[in-house]
């Protein structure tokens, strides 16, 4: 329930609209698939979020971390993210 509400809200920051059932369901979709790679595989998790200038907040889990910047990079590469219809 935490990760549908955070998912949500992703979504709406970026587009500046609610998500529809068949989005929700995308966005559950790549959050489940990648947080399954992710957790057997941390160290690629670890690279992940490891990239960039800000240090990660070590009290999170890196497999869950990096699946949300997986579904973060889908939302922000959707066409809607970028245009207004």
């Amino acid at each position: 329930q935490r990760q549908m509400c955070i998912r949500d809200s992703m979504y709406r920051l970026a587009t500046a609209r609610e998500p529809n059932a068949n989005v929700l369901s995308i966005l559950a979709g790549a959050y489940s698939m990648h947080l399954e790679v992710y957790e057997s595989d941390r160290a690629a998790a670890l690279q992940l979020i490891s990239e960039g200038e800000s240090p990660r907040d070590e009290t999170l889990d890196i497999a869950q971390l990096a699946a949300y910047q997986m579904v973060a990079s889908l939302i922000m590469n959707l066409d809607g993210t970028i245009t207004r219809d």
